[in-house]
């Protein structure tokens, strides 16, 4: 009864939650080498946004970039990035979080998805 009601609340201290990308959408970088499948949200309070996706497809280890744009009341653009390393295996699972740094946007959207290929996360190569 306890464990319920710590959940309830903790679901509620998060807000609501705006769906950026799909649920159990597919998406790809701009030059088609990494695809993801998975969900993009966006929790206002307390500005959180969480990826929660799997590796469709990937040409190998790299840094995924994914932009997103927002504007405040006041009509002014905000940009935020939300980086992820992946080793680039079929099915591997691309969860991450990033609290933003403009608590002054409530909504964001979608501005572009870009791949740097390079060593795969832990490696010592420079």
């Amino acid at each position: 009864m306890v464990v319920l009601c710590l959940l309830a609340v903790s679901g509620s201290l998060a807000g609501p939650r705006e769906t950026i990308i799909g649920r159990n959408a597919s998406f790809c970088d701009s030059e088609g080498q990494v695809c993801l499948r998975g969900t993009l949200s966006y929790y206002a309070n307390p500005r959180l946004l969480e990826l929660r996706s799997r590796v469709q497809k990937a040409e190998g280890p790299g840094l995924l970039r994914i932009r997103l744009v927002g504007q405040n009341s006041d009509g002014h653009t905000r940009r935020t990035v939300l980086e992820v390393r992946i080793r680039g295996r079929y099915s591997e699972i691309v969860n991450n979080k990033l609290i933003t740094d403009h608590p002054d946007v409530a909504a964001w959207q979608l501005e572009s998805i870009s791949f740097e290929p390079g060593p795969p996360p832990g490696s010592n190569v420079r």
